[in-house]
């Protein structure tokens, strides 16, 4: 059984970027409502870790589709979990 991807933003990318990729990936109607409130996974407050969720969580809600991870060349896959504190992303 292969490794569970997980979609982040790649390094040097920047806030305003993340921001239009979050803004997409939350008008697809994937259930963004942690990531709404800024509450359980906008912690750090920056926009790079609700980024992540959301496309992360887009791209699992998608079948885990390889094209649907890309995100304008502004995102990769890993296998390294990102989840911190209490935003879980499996």
């Amino acid at each position: 059984m292969g490794k569970t991807k997980f979609i982040v933003p790649k390094d040097g990318v920047g806030d305003a970027t993340l921001q239009k990729n979050l803004d997409w990936a939350s008008g697809q109607g994937i259930g963004c409502d942690p990531i709404q409130s800024y509450v359980v996974c906008a912690e750090p407050a920056t926009v790079r870790y609700p980024a992540t969720f959301a496309v992360s969580h887009y791209h699992r809600r998608k079948g885990g589709i390889e094209n649907t991870c890309d995100f304008r060349s502004t995102a990769q896959t890993t296998t390294k979990d990102p989840s911190h504190g209490k935003c879980k992303y499996v």
